[in-house]
């Protein structure tokens, strides 16, 4: 069995979003209920339920952890009325049998006939100053739940990076890219990791900086002085040959 997260949506369309308006001032809520699948076990199926006021990320319910934890002032206040609520948490663990442990292995087994492991690279732009930028990119994957991370010395980024959104090819796979600005160092060590439900382990590529920038800037240089000095010497042939053919 793969070692990877399988990050499944699983249950009816009714179950997938709810949307409520608060008041006649535009105000929304709304929550995504969703189901993490880490293996067949059912008793390892994770149950989650994000809940947004305003397009703002106020709390979530992890049936791992059992309750409710909030995430803005908002959020804290909801979530301790929530877990105080005993009617509330059954309601979760319900939810979480209905929607995810009576439908997971049918999914998985779908799901896994079509896997498609996602094509990988690592590269580099130039940056602002003297920084270099890196971009990584995950090609024609399926299905569409990825995680891709930026690790710097074994430990993940978690300021300064971009994620496009999971964008699709038309052929049902998908892309998705992330960017990261770094100050090349020799002494870093810079990956990038893919984890995705059709690998058995994470896919991780690593950037080589071995070389520093001036190097960089002397390499590049030193390929354009020979391009350039080889144009010389063909114009410099051609005038030789043909100044001679005019001679005789």
């Amino acid at each position: 069995m793969k070692s990877s997260t399988y990050l499944l949506v699983l249950g009816l369309s009714s179950w997938s979003a709810v949307v409520f308006a608060a008041d006649g001032n535009g105000y929304f809520m709304y929550a995504d209920f969703w189901c993490a699948v880490r293996s067949r076990e059912r008793e390892q199926v994770e149950y989650l339920v994000d809940w947004y006021f305003n397009k703002e990320y106020m709390m979530q319910y992890n049936s791992t952890v059992g309750n409710w934890t909030g995430f803005t002032p908002a959020g804290f206040i909801s979530a301790s009325i929530f877990n105080e609520d005993k009617r509330d948490l059954l309601q979760r663990k319900v939810e979480r049998q209905l929607i995810c442990v009576d439908n997971v292995r049918l999914v998985l087994n779908i799901t896994e006939e079509s896997m498609v492991e996602p094509s990988v690279t690592l590269a580099e732009t130039v940056g602002s100053g003297d920084k270099t930028m890196l971009v990584c990119s995950a090609y024609d994957f399926y299905p569409e739940h990825i995680r891709v991370t930026w690790l710097h010395d074994g430990q993940e980024v978690t300021s300064g990076v971009t994620l496009t959104d999971v964008m699709t090819n038309g052929d049902w796979t998908y892309q998705v890219h992330t960017y990261l600005e770094v100050t090349p160092d020799r002494r870093d060590k810079v990956s990038c990791r893919v984890e995705h439900a059709s690998l058995r382990a994470p896919k991780v590529c690593d950037w080589d900086s071995s070389i520093d920038r001036s190097e960089r800037g002397l390499l590049v240089g030193g390929v354009c002085a020979l391009l350039l000095g080889a144009v010389f010497l063909s114009s410099g042939l051609i005038k030789y040959r043909r100044k001679n053919s005019n001679l005789i």
